[in-house]
């Protein structure tokens, strides 16, 4: 639940659902302009997601969470940098406008390599084979409530931020994201389903009672 919740709060489907409206701030000055690139950023999804399928059994899924998270955060530091140097709308365009249109693109592009698709990938093969349509369930209802708080609330709070200032936030939300995999993500690379499921059972069994240990199974 806790990767469902992150997985919105860095702001991706804000990316999404107001792509055409960032790219005009941003400086392309027709909406059809907008509308194709927004276009280009379907493209890009679709295009590093079919990467993503490659290297899962290949990279691991913590590693591509981690570099996922760590480009994704690096390009909304920088999309905010570029709202926030461009100054009013009037002054939108050139080549402040186009290294904002740049990172828009490749925060895109990060998320479609790691954590677009390997939390979906997570959330099937953590569980237990008793809870597991439970709790999919579960975690797939707080993806889509955290993803409805977030497209609900990017309006409102880019009037009090400013447009700099909702990427920056973003951004953090993606540095609590990097943490949290670093600390309480397992890696399940190479594992069946049964063998995931001994390795929690075995942390279990033998997790200190002094409060010491911390659950971040690893495979052998």
């Amino acid at each position: 639940m806790g990767l469902a919740i992150l997985q919105q709060v860095t702001g991706v489907n804000t990316v999404v659902y107001y792509a055409p409206a960032i790219f005009k701030a941003a400086g392309l000055g027709s909406a059809s302009a907008s509308i194709a690139a927004t276009a280009g950023i379907g493209i890009v999804n679709v295009v590093m997601t079919a990467v993503a399928i490659w290297l899962l059994d290949r990279a691991g899924r913590k590693p591509l969470l981690l570099w996922s998270v760590a480009g994704m955060t690096i390009a909304l530091a920088l999309l905010g940098m570029g709202f926030a140097l461009r100054g009013d709308e009037a002054s939108a365009g050139g080549a402040l406008g186009r290294i904002t249109g740049i990172s828009l693109t490749l925060y895109i592009a990060f998320f479609a390599i790691g954590l677009g698709p390997v939390f979906w990938l997570l959330i099937s093969e953590i569980y237990p084979l008793k809870t597991r349509a439970l709790a999919m369930s579960v975690a797939t209802v707080a993806n889509w409530a955290a993803n409805y708080l977030v497209a609900a609330t990017f309006l409102s709070l880019t009037g009090v931020l400013g447009k700099a200032g909702i990427f920056w936030l973003y951004a953090f939300m993606g540095l609590v994201t990097w943490f949290f995999i670093l600390k309480l993500v397992p890696e399940t690379k190479g594992k069946t389903l049964g063998e995931i499921e001994e390795l929690f059972a075995n942390w279990k069994a033998t997790k200190p009672t002094s409060g010491a240990g911390r659950m971040n199974p690893q495979p052998q």
